[in-house]
C-alpha cells in the first residue's frame, strides 16, 4: 500500500480553528490556574524573606522571562495545533469528499488514511460501505 502523503495541512479551517481555540483556551487556562497558585504560594514567603525591594526585583526578573519565552511558546503552539487538528480534520474532509461522490454516483475509491490519522475505525467501516455502494452500481451498469 502507498503511503499516504498530503501537503495541506489547513483542509476544514472552521473546524481546525475552532479545535486550535479550544485547545489554546485550555492550555492559558491551566498556565493561570498554575500561575495563580505558584504566587499564592510564593508571595509570603517572599514579602517575608526579601521585603519589598526584593520582590520589586523578583517581579522584573520572572517578567523579563515571561516576555522571553511567551513568543516562542505561542508560535510553538500554533504550529503543534496545526499539526494535531490536521489529524482530525484530513480525514473528515476524505470521508466528505467520499460521501459527496458516492451521492454524484461516482466510483469512489478505497479510503486510505495516514498511519498516524484520527478516525481510522471509522475509515474502514466507510470503506466497507463505499465496496459495497461499488459492487451494486457496477451490478446496476451491467444489467
Amino acid at each position: 500500500m502507498a503511503k499516504v502523503v498530503r501537503k495541506k495541512y489547513i483542509v476544514k479551517k472552521d473546524l481546525q480553528l475552532r479545535l486550535f481555540l479550544e485547545l489554546v483556551i485550555f492550555m492559558f487556562f491551566v498556565a493561570a490556574l498554575v500561575g495563580i497558585t505558584v504566587f499564592i504560594v510564593l508571595y509570603r514567603t517572599l514579602i517575608d524573606d526579601l521585603g519589598q525591594t526584593g520582590l520589586i526585583y523578583v517581579h522584573k526578573a520572572i517578567s523579563f522571562q515571561l516576555i522571553w519565552w511567551f513568543l516562542p511558546t505561542v508560535f510553538a503552539i500554533v504550529i503543534i495545533s496545526v499539526f494535531l487538528t490536521h489529524k482530525i480534520a484530513g480525514p473528515i474532509f476524505v470521508f466528505q469528499r467520499a460521501i459527496k461522490q458516492m451521492f454524484e454516483g461516482q466510483e469512489v475509491r478505497t479510503i486510505r488514511l495516514r498511519k498516524h490519522d484520527k478516525l481510522n475505525d471509522f475509515a474502514a467501516d466507510l470503506n466497507r460501505l463505499i465496496e459495497r455502494v461499488n459492487r451494486e452500481m457496477s451490478s446496476e451498469a451491467n444489467k
